[in-house]
């Protein structure tokens, strides 16, 4: 069984609840489902009956992909995780929850208990770090919140390593040959058909900003939401009368919390024609 093991910090507030949906709480199905949510958004390239057979092989499967999980996570952390309340929603200090504090440490163990698994190691570490990168863990993780830090690795002395688009782009092509670093960010150059869902289409990485960088994001989402009126849900995601989860998803990377922006395929559950690029152009460029 081969195993790799993660240093982490927490780096903005992680709303992540337990069992009881009240209590903070960091566990491994939450880092599972993270993972592979973000491994979905790299193969668009496949045809989905090829898509859900590879991802059923790798994290567990029902239905026709019957199939136990080939990837073990085990989360481990010397002390309890330090909790209090924060601003969910930062330009509304109303609205407050418990959060897993900024610069808590933890330990993520990876291993893949089949040989025969369609993933290998190599691809599990540049998965967890894309997850990290590109997301994060709770409530408002496309806002910004639960974003995660990695400060060692068990195989390597080379952390922590410098984050740009070449890095990250390097860790994409592990999944797909499809991702192409230009000056606008990194692209999606598949020619062929994709199916519709929430896959990878960009990625930018912006400027170093300061410690209001989450109240930008936030105030940033009201002012686009004010400004582009029915137009804004199936552009930008919404929670009422259904669910749709954003198709631009803000991230942020120590060292003065520089935000990643990783927009996603347009694919929402009503009024698709509504759905504008250029209001997801407005939100972006008032953040990077």
């Amino acid at each position: 069984m081969q195993s790799i093991t993660f240093t982490c910090e927490v780096i903005t507030p992680m709303f992540l609840n337990g069992a009881d949906g009240q209590t903070p709480e960091l566990r491994a199905p939450s880092i599972k489902g993270a993972m592979r949510f973000w491994w979905r958004a790299l193969h668009a390239h496949l045809p989905l009956a090829e898509l859900k057979k590879q991802e059923s092989a790798i994290f567990g499967g029902s239905g026709d992909n019957v199939s136990r999980s080939k990837i073990l996570i085990r989360v481990f952390h010397a002390n309890q995780l330090q909790t209090r309340t924060e601003e969910l929603v930062p330009h509304k200090p109303f609205m407050k929850a418990q959060a897993i504090n900024e610069g808590q440490v933890f330990d993520v163990q990876l291993s893949i208990t089949n040989s025969k698994a369609p993933i290998n190691i190599n691809q599990l570490r540049a998965l967890f770090e894309l997850t990290c990168l590109l997301g994060g863990l709770g409530k408002r993780v496309r806002r910004g919140m639960g974003s995660i830090n990695i400060i060692k690795v068990t195989d390597s002395n080379s952390y922590p390593v410098k984050v740009d688009l070449s890095y990250i782009n390097n860790l994409i092509k592990e999944f797909s040959p499809f991702y192409t670093l230009t000056t606008d960010g990194i692209q999606f150059t598949y020619s062929g058909r994709s199916e519709k869902y929430g896959f990878i289409k960009q990625i930018q990485l912006g400027k170093p900003q300061n410690e209001r960088l989450l109240f930008t994001i936030s105030n940033t989402t009201h002012k686009i939401k004010e400004k582009s009126g029915y137009a804004y849900d199936p552009s930008m995601g919404h929670a009422f009368k259904g669910r749709y989860a954003s198709p631009v998803y803000v991230s942020t990377v120590k060292g003065s919390l520089r935000p990643i922006i990783t927009t996603l395929n347009i694919a929402p559950d009503k009024n698709e024609q509504q759905a504008s690029r250029l209001i997801q152009e407005d939100f972006k460029n008032m953040i990077l």
